[in-house]
Protein backbone atom coordinates (compact mmCIF):
# COMPACT_ATOMS: atom_id res chain seq x y z
CA UNK A 1 0.00 0.00 0.00
CA UNK A 2 3.05 2.59 0.71
CA UNK A 3 4.48 1.16 -2.02
CA UNK A 4 1.69 2.15 -4.61
CA UNK A 5 1.01 5.70 -2.45
CA UNK A 6 4.60 6.56 -3.17
CA UNK A 7 4.66 6.03 -7.26
CA UNK A 8 1.06 7.80 -7.45
CA UNK A 9 2.80 11.31 -5.46
CA UNK A 10 5.93 10.63 -8.03
CA UNK A 11 3.57 10.64 -10.56
CA UNK A 12 1.72 14.00 -9.47
CA UNK A 13 4.64 15.85 -9.17
CA UNK A 14 5.94 14.95 -12.77
CA UNK A 15 2.29 15.95 -13.90
CA UNK A 16 3.12 19.18 -12.15
CA UNK A 17 6.42 19.75 -13.44
CA UNK A 18 5.39 19.46 -17.09
CA UNK A 19 2.67 21.90 -16.18
CA UNK A 20 5.14 24.90 -15.44
CA UNK A 21 8.00 24.23 -18.34
CA UNK A 22 5.14 24.28 -20.76
CA UNK A 23 4.04 27.73 -19.26
CA UNK A 24 7.59 29.25 -19.36
CA UNK A 25 8.19 27.95 -22.99
CA UNK A 26 5.25 29.69 -24.24
CA UNK A 27 6.21 33.00 -22.79
CA UNK A 28 9.61 32.99 -24.67
CA UNK A 29 9.89 34.46 -27.93
CA UNK A 30 10.57 31.98 -30.97
CA UNK A 31 14.02 31.70 -31.63
CA UNK A 32 13.46 32.37 -35.24
CA UNK A 33 11.69 35.23 -35.27
CA UNK A 34 12.94 38.58 -36.26
CA UNK A 35 12.68 42.40 -35.69
CA UNK A 36 11.70 44.74 -38.82
CA UNK A 37 14.10 48.10 -38.96
CA UNK A 38 12.37 50.89 -40.88
CA UNK A 39 14.78 51.63 -43.86
CA UNK A 40 16.17 55.39 -44.24
CA UNK A 41 16.25 56.43 -47.55
CA UNK A 42 18.25 59.86 -48.19
CA UNK A 43 15.97 63.14 -49.24
CA UNK A 44 17.13 63.42 -53.16
CA UNK A 45 18.97 66.74 -53.42
CA UNK A 46 18.46 68.67 -57.18
CA UNK A 47 21.02 71.20 -57.88
CA UNK A 48 20.09 74.58 -58.79
CA UNK A 49 22.34 75.36 -61.65
CA UNK A 50 23.56 72.98 -64.54
CA UNK A 51 26.91 73.10 -66.56
CA UNK A 52 27.01 76.21 -68.08
CA UNK A 53 25.23 78.58 -65.97
CA UNK A 54 27.15 81.83 -65.31
CA UNK A 55 25.72 82.84 -61.90
CA UNK A 56 27.16 86.70 -59.77
CA UNK A 57 27.29 87.87 -56.10
CA UNK A 58 24.57 90.50 -56.47
CA UNK A 59 26.57 92.29 -53.95
CA UNK A 60 29.33 92.05 -55.38
CA UNK A 61 30.57 94.81 -57.99
CA UNK A 62 32.65 92.92 -59.77
CA UNK A 63 32.94 92.09 -63.41
CA UNK A 64 33.66 88.36 -62.98
CA UNK A 65 31.46 85.50 -62.56
CA UNK A 66 31.04 81.69 -61.91
CA UNK A 67 31.10 79.38 -64.52
CA UNK A 68 29.58 76.15 -63.60
CA UNK A 69 31.25 73.54 -64.78
CA UNK A 70 29.46 70.67 -63.39
CA UNK A 71 27.77 69.08 -59.99
CA UNK A 72 28.75 65.95 -58.54
CA UNK A 73 25.79 64.39 -56.33
CA UNK A 74 28.03 62.13 -54.44
CA UNK A 75 29.91 65.08 -53.04
CA UNK A 76 27.43 67.57 -53.08
CA UNK A 77 29.66 70.20 -54.62
CA UNK A 78 29.64 72.24 -58.09
CA UNK A 79 32.87 72.49 -59.88
CA UNK A 80 33.55 76.14 -61.07
CA UNK A 81 35.84 78.43 -62.46
CA UNK A 82 35.95 82.23 -63.19
CA UNK A 83 34.81 83.58 -66.11
CA UNK A 84 35.16 87.12 -67.48
CA UNK A 85 32.79 89.41 -70.11
CA UNK A 86 34.70 90.78 -73.02
CA UNK A 87 34.73 94.41 -73.88
CA UNK A 88 31.17 94.50 -75.63
CA UNK A 89 30.37 93.07 -72.73
CA UNK A 90 29.14 89.98 -73.90
CA UNK A 91 30.40 86.53 -71.55
CA UNK A 92 33.41 85.46 -72.02
CA UNK A 93 36.61 83.87 -71.43
CA UNK A 94 38.87 82.30 -68.64
CA UNK A 95 42.00 83.71 -67.35
CA UNK A 96 43.45 80.17 -67.05
CA UNK A 97 42.04 76.74 -66.52
CA UNK A 98 42.35 76.59 -63.26
CA UNK A 99 38.54 75.00 -61.42
CA UNK A 100 37.97 74.31 -57.86
CA UNK A 101 35.04 72.31 -56.38
CA UNK A 102 32.88 74.05 -53.73
CA UNK A 103 29.83 73.32 -51.94
CA UNK A 104 26.36 73.15 -53.63
CA UNK A 105 25.26 75.19 -50.30
CA UNK A 106 27.64 77.59 -50.73
CA UNK A 107 27.20 78.54 -54.42
CA UNK A 108 23.44 78.43 -54.10
CA UNK A 109 23.50 80.85 -51.13
CA UNK A 110 25.94 83.33 -52.20
CA UNK A 111 25.47 83.73 -55.67
CA UNK A 112 21.92 83.77 -55.96
CA UNK A 113 22.28 86.23 -59.76
CA UNK A 114 22.28 83.85 -62.99
CA UNK A 115 23.89 85.89 -65.78
CA UNK A 116 23.59 83.78 -68.19
CA UNK A 117 24.21 80.54 -70.20
CA UNK A 118 27.23 79.68 -72.21
CA UNK A 119 28.40 76.26 -73.57
CA UNK A 120 31.33 75.40 -71.31
CA UNK A 121 33.56 73.83 -74.41
CA UNK A 122 33.21 76.85 -76.28
CA UNK A 123 34.69 79.22 -73.63
CA UNK A 124 38.28 80.14 -74.09
CA UNK A 125 41.05 80.48 -72.08
CA UNK A 126 43.05 83.51 -72.52
CA UNK A 127 41.77 86.78 -73.78
CA UNK A 128 39.89 86.94 -77.28
CA UNK A 129 41.10 88.12 -80.01
CA UNK A 130 38.61 89.42 -82.34
CA UNK A 131 36.00 92.05 -80.93
CA UNK A 132 32.55 92.49 -82.79
CA UNK A 133 32.59 96.11 -83.55
CA UNK A 134 29.84 98.43 -84.07
CA UNK A 135 29.85 102.18 -86.07
CA UNK A 136 28.13 104.73 -86.62
CA UNK A 137 27.06 105.31 -90.35
CA UNK A 138 25.39 108.77 -91.18
CA UNK A 139 22.92 109.17 -94.38
CA UNK A 140 23.89 111.90 -96.22
CA UNK A 141 20.49 112.13 -98.01
CA UNK A 142 18.46 112.50 -94.33
CA UNK A 143 21.15 113.25 -91.91
CA UNK A 144 20.22 110.42 -89.99
CA UNK A 145 22.66 108.57 -87.86
CA UNK A 146 22.29 104.15 -88.55
CA UNK A 147 23.68 101.87 -86.66
CA UNK A 148 25.79 99.22 -88.54
CA UNK A 149 27.95 96.67 -87.70
CA UNK A 150 31.40 96.20 -89.38
CA UNK A 151 32.46 92.96 -90.62
CA UNK A 152 36.08 92.11 -91.79
CA UNK A 153 38.17 89.06 -92.52
CA UNK A 154 40.64 90.58 -90.13
CA UNK A 155 41.33 90.59 -86.64
CA UNK A 156 40.47 93.40 -84.16
CA UNK A 157 43.27 95.54 -83.00
CA UNK A 158 44.28 95.02 -79.58
CA UNK A 159 46.52 97.04 -77.04
CA UNK A 160 49.14 95.08 -74.24
CA UNK A 161 51.30 98.14 -72.92
CA UNK A 162 52.29 101.65 -74.10
CA UNK A 163 55.71 103.54 -73.02
CA UNK A 164 55.48 106.28 -71.75
CA UNK A 165 52.44 105.43 -69.72
CA UNK A 166 52.01 109.27 -69.10
CA UNK A 167 52.56 112.84 -70.13
CA UNK A 168 52.15 116.63 -68.51
CA UNK A 169 49.64 118.88 -69.90
CA UNK A 170 50.92 121.72 -71.84
CA UNK A 171 53.32 118.74 -73.59
CA UNK A 172 54.13 116.98 -76.45
CA UNK A 173 54.76 113.09 -75.38
CA UNK A 174 56.70 110.97 -78.12
CA UNK A 175 55.43 107.57 -77.50
CA UNK A 176 58.43 104.87 -78.67
CA UNK A 177 56.52 101.72 -78.05
CA UNK A 178 52.74 101.66 -78.01
CA UNK A 179 52.38 97.33 -78.33
CA UNK A 180 49.82 94.87 -78.83
CA UNK A 181 48.99 92.87 -82.47
CA UNK A 182 46.60 92.99 -85.67
CA UNK A 183 48.05 97.10 -86.13
CA UNK A 184 47.14 97.39 -89.94
CA UNK A 185 49.15 100.55 -91.55
CA UNK A 186 47.00 103.73 -91.48
CA UNK A 187 45.62 103.41 -87.73
CA UNK A 188 44.94 105.65 -85.79
CA UNK A 189 45.65 106.46 -82.58
CA UNK A 190 43.78 108.53 -80.04
CA UNK A 191 43.28 109.12 -76.07
CA UNK A 192 39.61 109.67 -74.89
CA UNK A 193 38.43 110.63 -71.49
CA UNK A 194 34.93 111.01 -70.73
CA UNK A 195 33.88 115.00 -70.73
CA UNK A 196 37.12 115.71 -71.95
CA UNK A 197 38.08 116.48 -75.62
CA UNK A 198 39.33 113.78 -77.54
CA UNK A 199 43.32 113.94 -77.92
CA UNK A 200 44.20 112.64 -81.49
CA UNK A 201 48.21 111.19 -81.85
CA UNK A 202 50.42 112.55 -84.86
CA UNK A 203 53.44 111.06 -86.73
CA UNK A 204 51.55 107.61 -86.54
CA UNK A 205 53.85 104.90 -87.73
CA UNK A 206 53.00 101.39 -87.98
CA UNK A 207 56.21 99.75 -87.60
CA UNK A 208 55.09 96.28 -87.57
CA UNK A 209 51.70 94.45 -86.51
CA UNK A 210 52.69 94.83 -82.92
CA UNK A 211 54.49 98.30 -82.63
CA UNK A 212 53.50 101.50 -83.27
CA UNK A 213 55.03 104.63 -82.96
CA UNK A 214 53.52 108.52 -82.48
CA UNK A 215 53.11 111.66 -80.73
CA UNK A 216 50.34 113.12 -78.27
CA UNK A 217 50.07 116.83 -77.80
CA UNK A 218 48.07 117.15 -74.58
CA UNK A 219 46.71 120.45 -74.22
CA UNK A 220 46.99 122.91 -71.33
CA UNK A 221 43.47 122.32 -69.98
CA UNK A 222 43.70 118.58 -70.58
CA UNK A 223 42.05 117.09 -67.73
CA UNK A 224 44.41 115.49 -65.47
CA UNK A 225 43.95 111.68 -64.64
CA UNK A 226 43.72 108.06 -66.37
CA UNK A 227 42.81 108.50 -70.07
CA UNK A 228 41.79 105.57 -72.42
CA UNK A 229 43.59 104.37 -74.97
CA UNK A 230 42.37 104.01 -78.52
CA UNK A 231 43.74 102.37 -81.98
CA UNK A 232 41.08 102.12 -85.13
CA UNK A 233 42.34 99.90 -87.99
CA UNK A 234 41.35 101.68 -91.43
CA UNK A 235 38.22 98.80 -91.81
CA UNK A 236 36.91 100.57 -88.99
CA UNK A 237 37.82 97.68 -86.09
CA UNK A 238 39.10 99.40 -82.79
CA UNK A 239 40.14 98.47 -79.41
CA UNK A 240 39.99 100.79 -76.51
CA UNK A 241 42.28 100.00 -73.62
CA UNK A 242 41.03 101.55 -70.65
CA UNK A 243 42.86 103.88 -68.43
CA UNK A 244 45.98 103.09 -69.94
CA UNK A 245 47.67 106.51 -70.10
CA UNK A 246 47.88 108.92 -67.30
CA UNK A 247 47.81 112.78 -67.41
CA UNK A 248 49.48 114.82 -65.01
CA UNK A 249 49.55 118.50 -64.19
CA UNK A 250 52.27 120.28 -65.59
CA UNK A 251 54.72 122.69 -64.87
CA UNK A 252 52.31 126.01 -65.60
CA UNK A 253 50.65 125.77 -62.17
CA UNK A 254 52.84 126.16 -59.31
CA UNK A 255 53.28 122.83 -57.12
CA UNK A 256 55.34 121.80 -54.23
CA UNK A 257 56.89 118.41 -54.92
CA UNK A 258 57.80 116.35 -52.00
CA UNK A 259 59.73 112.89 -52.26
CA UNK A 260 57.65 109.91 -50.81
CA UNK A 261 59.33 107.26 -52.90
CA UNK A 262 62.91 105.98 -52.90
CA UNK A 263 64.59 106.31 -56.43
CA UNK A 264 63.90 103.99 -59.25
CA UNK A 265 60.71 102.98 -57.87
CA UNK A 266 58.29 102.72 -60.53
CA UNK A 267 55.67 106.26 -60.81
CA UNK A 268 53.44 104.14 -63.33
CA UNK A 269 50.16 104.11 -61.79
CA UNK A 270 48.23 100.42 -61.58
CA UNK A 271 44.40 100.15 -61.75
CA UNK A 272 42.61 97.97 -60.44
CA UNK A 273 39.13 97.00 -61.30
CA UNK A 274 38.45 93.18 -60.89
CA UNK A 275 39.82 90.04 -58.17
CA UNK A 276 38.46 86.95 -57.70
CA UNK A 277 37.76 85.21 -55.56
CA UNK A 278 36.51 88.09 -53.44
CA UNK A 279 35.76 85.83 -50.55
CA UNK A 280 38.11 83.23 -48.68
CA UNK A 281 36.90 80.91 -46.04
CA UNK A 282 39.62 79.85 -43.54
CA UNK A 283 39.92 75.98 -42.26
CA UNK A 284 42.89 74.98 -40.39
CA UNK A 285 45.84 76.65 -38.57
CA UNK A 286 46.41 78.11 -42.43
CA UNK A 287 44.94 78.88 -45.94
CA UNK A 288 46.33 79.15 -48.94
CA UNK A 289 44.22 81.53 -51.80
CA UNK A 290 45.51 82.58 -54.92
CA UNK A 291 43.96 86.17 -56.15
CA UNK A 292 43.68 86.65 -59.66
CA UNK A 293 43.19 90.39 -60.27
CA UNK A 294 42.57 92.68 -63.63
CA UNK A 295 43.65 96.00 -64.47
CA UNK A 296 45.31 98.41 -65.96
CA UNK A 297 50.15 98.55 -65.46
CA UNK A 298 50.09 95.44 -63.81
CA UNK A 299 53.15 94.71 -65.12
CA UNK A 300 54.75 97.56 -63.03
CA UNK A 301 53.53 96.18 -60.39
CA UNK A 302 55.95 93.32 -58.28
CA UNK A 303 53.13 92.07 -55.50
CA UNK A 304 49.99 92.03 -54.13
CA UNK A 305 49.13 93.23 -50.67
CA UNK A 306 46.23 92.86 -48.33
CA UNK A 307 45.27 95.58 -45.41
CA UNK A 308 43.24 95.10 -42.42
CA UNK A 309 42.08 96.49 -39.86
CA UNK A 310 44.51 95.15 -37.52
CA UNK A 311 46.44 92.50 -39.53
CA UNK A 312 48.70 93.29 -43.30
CA UNK A 313 49.30 90.44 -45.58
CA UNK A 314 51.52 90.14 -48.55
CA UNK A 315 52.03 87.87 -51.49
CA UNK A 316 54.13 85.17 -50.84
CA UNK A 317 58.15 85.52 -52.07
CA UNK A 318 58.06 84.86 -56.04
CA UNK A 319 54.27 84.28 -56.39
CA UNK A 320 53.27 87.66 -58.30
CA UNK A 321 53.29 86.69 -61.93
CA UNK A 322 52.01 89.35 -64.06
CA UNK A 323 50.11 87.92 -67.13
CA UNK A 324 50.54 91.25 -69.20
CA UNK A 325 49.83 94.71 -68.52
CA UNK A 326 45.85 93.90 -67.77
CA UNK A 327 46.20 90.36 -65.85
CA UNK A 328 48.47 89.22 -62.81
CA UNK A 329 48.01 87.13 -59.54
CA UNK A 330 49.58 86.05 -56.43
CA UNK A 331 49.63 83.47 -53.46
CA UNK A 332 48.71 84.23 -49.78
CA UNK A 333 49.22 82.31 -46.97
CA UNK A 334 46.64 82.92 -44.46
CA UNK A 335 46.47 82.53 -40.98
CA UNK A 336 43.97 81.58 -38.54
CA UNK A 337 42.01 83.97 -37.12
CA UNK A 338 42.78 86.72 -39.56
CA UNK A 339 39.71 87.06 -40.54
CA UNK A 340 37.84 90.42 -41.69
CA UNK A 341 37.65 93.05 -44.75
CA UNK A 342 40.65 93.84 -46.56
CA UNK A 343 42.28 96.13 -48.75
CA UNK A 344 43.87 94.77 -52.00
CA UNK A 345 46.33 96.73 -53.77
CA UNK A 346 49.29 96.75 -55.80
CA UNK A 347 52.59 97.25 -54.63
CA UNK A 348 56.37 97.97 -56.44
CA UNK A 349 59.25 96.36 -54.85
CA UNK A 350 59.72 99.30 -52.63
CA UNK A 351 56.39 98.37 -51.07
CA UNK A 352 54.74 101.34 -52.61
CA UNK A 353 50.91 101.46 -53.83
CA UNK A 354 50.60 101.75 -57.06
CA UNK A 355 46.94 101.04 -57.08
CA UNK A 356 43.96 100.01 -54.57
CA UNK A 357 40.79 97.64 -56.07
CA UNK A 358 37.78 99.98 -54.40
CA UNK A 359 35.62 96.72 -53.25
CA UNK A 360 36.60 95.09 -49.71
CA UNK A 361 38.33 91.40 -50.09
CA UNK A 362 36.46 89.29 -47.39
CA UNK A 363 38.25 86.53 -45.24
CA UNK A 364 36.02 84.31 -43.34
Amino acid sequence: MKKTLSVFLLLAILVIASIFIAGCSDSTTPADSTSTEPTVTAASVTALYAAGDIVKNPKSSSKAGLLILGYDAGTDTYERAYIYPNTDGSWGYRLDSKTEKVSRSTIETMYTEKSGTIEVSAVPTGRPTTVATTTAATTATTSATVATTTTSSAPAPRISDIEPGSGKTGTTVSITALKGKYFVSGANVSLTKKGETTIVASSVSVSSPELITCKFAIPSDAGTGVWNVVVTNPDKQAYTWQNGFTITQGSSVATTTTTSSTPGTSTKKVTLYSASPMIVYLSGSSTSAQFDVMGTNLSSATNLKLVGSTHTLKGTDGSYASTGTQGARAMFSIPSGYTGDYTLTAIDSSDTVLGTLSEKISIR
